[in-house]
């Protein structure tokens, strides 16, 4: 079995990987009620789903709005983390995540060069 890893597999994985913190965090772990919670992650997850739909089907620029998205992603997480005390750790670590995708898009852009 040869197993090929590609610049698109680490960007999916690290979405996916996004995706699963930002479902389990704003769905589960907040202190919110139910309403707030289907908003927030309706807000979070349609971005990420939409450019993942172009990712999955390997459109041209998914990458670089990917890229982009990311950057939003690690802004709201930056914002977390500094103002909030009981969230600070959550917003860790969706900064790492997102830096991870932005990461693994750029990569994937350096490699269709």
């Amino acid at each position: 079995m040869n197993f090929r890893f590609s610049a698109r597999t680490l960007v999916l994985i690290a979405m996916i990987l996004l995706m699963l913190w930002l479902l389990l965090w704003l769905g589960f772990l907040t202190h919110a009620d139910r309403q707030q919670r289907i908003l927030w992650l309706l807000l979070a997850l349609l971005p990420l789903a939409i450019v993942g739909y172009f990712l999955w089907h390997d459109h041209k620029g998914s990458f670089a709005w990917c890229g982009f998205m990311a950057l939003g992603y690690f802004a709201q997480g930056v914002t977390v983390t500094l103002t909030s005390k009981s969230d600070a750790g959550s917003g860790a670590v969706e900064v790492f995540l997102s830096l991870l995708l932005f990461a693994a898009a750029s990569a994937a852009l350096r490699a269709r060069r």
